[in-house]
């Protein structure tokens, strides 16, 4: 077990490569539920459509966004294995609500611009 405090110059970059693809998948998921939501879509998720309903989805996304890094970092100070396969799995879960997102809006040909 290795903790970020002892870690390599590589190692330390392949955690920062792994919190920015995380974060980004964050914000392609929420771009996309935001342009589904003002085309009249509903959120899947009751915890965030309560959220968006008392911060807003801006809001709701930074919060989001603060609270995995800080995840992925306060992990990676215990075992730095971890916090890659932590941050890993948040990128690929929220990369797979991106896409579907994305095919629903497409099927309903609906722009994301």
């Amino acid at each position: 077990m290795i903790s970020s405090g002892v870690a390599t110059d590589p190692q330390l970059f392949a955690l920062l490569a792994l919190s920015a693809t995380a974060l980004g998948t964050l914000l392609g998921d929420g771009y996309t539920t935001m342009v589904g939501l003002q085309h009249g879509f509903e959120e899947g998720n009751p915890v965030s459509r309560w959220l968006f309903k008392k911060i807003g989805l801006p809001w709701t996304l930074f919060t989001q966004g603060v609270a995995l890094l800080f995840l992925i970092g306060a992990i990676s100070n215990y075992d730095l294995n971890a916090s890659y396969v932590f941050a890993g799995i948040l990128t690929a879960g929220e990369a797979v609500m991106c896409v579907r997102n994305y095919l629903m809006l497409k099927k309903a040909k609906i722009s994301l611009k």
